[in-house]
């Protein structure tokens, strides 16, 4: 069986608790998540612009991960941060050294903050961000 590559990926994340950068500890998510991810000291962030997604305003910013300590492991392991713990607390997402990403965040979609991420290998990240701009272009936020 040939195995195929995978091209990159897209979630959303109603985000309640994030990893204290530098530990394996969770905290309650920061009301100012953008301000929570150009400050974490593993991620540089590009400037944030605004964006509206499904008609909701909010923020979008690039990121990769840099300037981890060499001896760094964490939950996810080497080469890797970890980012958020979400609500089922089965799954974490987390960010690769070797990946770039587009994160969006939206302050207010019903009450809540909602993080839209998506990512790809670095050197295929131009190829992938068109495709999964479509996939968040096409957003309706419904009444659940």
């Amino acid at each position: 069986m040939e195995q195929q590559e995978e091209t990159g990926w897209i979630n959303f994340v109603n985000v309640k608790e994030v990893f204290k950068p530098g530990t394996r500890n969770v905290v309650e998510a920061p009301k100012d998540l953008v301000g929570w991810f150009q400050h974490h000291p593993y991620l540089k962030t590009s400037e944030p612009e605004p964006v509206t997604v499904g008609g909701v305003e909010g923020e979008q910013f690039d990121v990769l991960v840099e300037d981890l300590p060499r001896d760094y492991y964490s939950v996810c392991g080497r080469g890797c941060v970890d980012i958020f713990s979400l609500s089922n607390g089965e799954q974490t997402t987390y960010f690769y050294e070797t990946h770039k990403r587009r994160v969006i965040v939206l302050e207010d979609v019903k009450g809540k903050t909602v993080t839209i991420a998506f990512s790809s290998a670095a050197d295929k990240f131009d190829e992938f961000a068109p495709e999964a701009q479509k996939v968040v272009d096409s957003v309706k936020w419904g009444d659940s």
